[in-house]
């Protein structure tokens, strides 16, 4: 690479004063034939200004050095003379020839160097332009994350507690103005406590990830499944009757009694208490609704734990098949 720009620099120093020996050649041959060129003293200035232009100052006094000599030999003969009076055409050949490469060459230079300065603006720009998007793109990253941690659980990758009410008081509005079925149901692990003082909280995390696994296995594209917290979650489902909950409840608890946890090889039976409520005319947000599943999920825990109870004002409780108490 700079072998080739040295080559392309030493092409752009000869190319000029070479023209100019051409084009002084030609004038001389065409002297010497008898065939007059009005001016050819301005052409030696355009080829001393050409030569500045494209190889800088130096090629510029190169090319003035050729033309200078080239109006010498012009001048030297009567023959030679194309207009009368030319002594004044050498004069000004003699003070551009001197000037005008310098001229040229500090014009050529300003022009470098504001072009210089205009491309590292240029890349300055650019540099910033990338800075930005990157911070751009790291503060796109951070608000995701900022929006993840505020309506997700960690542990669980469910939604959180505050999240799932906004979801969940938005599809009741729409369900209710649509007349359309929904229900909820509220799960919690059963002898949660004794899991982890009998195997410690790695064991509970275990067991509350395992349980929420699960349970979305178990739901709906549509449903909204959360942790409430501890070892409580919650399972909106969408367009589905009492009875069909029901049976999707029944269905989980049978799968998670059916699915022990191993924990530092020993397997922990793990059960889950199921609340089941139905929304209808009169429930008027999304905390009535839970609050009636936590009422049937209390009456699963006081008659022994691993049950699914339904609760409905209207409908009246419709007991699960009854189940094995958790040990």
């Amino acid at each position: 690479m700079k072998a080739s720009f040295r080559h392309h620099a030493h092409w752009r120093l000869i190319v000029g004063p070479l023209l100019t020996f051409a084009i002084a050649s030609v004038f001389l041959l065409m002297a010497r034939s008898g065939i007059r060129v009005p001016v050819p003293g301005a052409f030696m200035v355009g080829m001393i200004f050409l030569s500045s232009c494209i190889g800088g100052a130096a090629a510029g006094c190169l090319s003035a050095v050729i033309a200078v000599c080239c109006s010498f030999v012009l001048l030297s003969g009567p023959e030679l003379s194309f207009i009368p009076d030319f002594r004044w055409r050498l004069q000004l050949v003699l003070l551009f020839a001197l000037t005008l490469p310098f001229l040229v060459g500090h014009l050529r230079n300003r022009a470098a160097r504001r072009f210089e300065r205009e491309r590292t603006m240029r890349e300055r720009a650019e540099a910033a332009n990338r800075e930005l998007l990157i911070l751009r793109a790291e503060l796109m990253h951070h608000t995701q994350e900022l929006e993840r941690l505020a309506t997700t659980d960690d542990l669980t990758g469910l939604c959180n507690r505050r999240h799932f009410l906004t979801l969940a008081e938005n599809e009741r509005r729409r369900h209710a103005h649509g007349h359309m079925p929904l229900a909820l149901l509220i799960f919690d692990i059963d002898l949660f406590k004794s899991v982890n003082d009998r195997f410690g909280h790695d064991a509970g995390d275990a067991m509350i990830r395992h349980v929420g696994d699960v349970c979305r296995s178990e739901m709906g594209a549509s449903d909204i499944l959360a942790r409430l917290g501890g070892e409580e979650f919650v399972l909106l489902l969408l367009e589905t009757t009492g009875e069909q909950a029901i049976a999707l409840a029944e269905r989980t608890r049978k799968r998670l009694e059916a699915a022990p946890l191993a924990v530092d090889g020993t397997e922990v039976r793990v059960t889950v208490s199921i609340g089941v409520a139905e929304a209808d005319a009169q429930t008027q947000s999304i905390g009535d609704l839970m609050k009636r599943a936590d009422q049937a999920l209390y009456r699963a825990k006081r008659e022994g734990r691993n049950l699914v109870r339904y609760a409905g004002p209207q409908r009246g409780n419709l007991p699960a098949a009854p189940a094995a108490v958790a040990a």
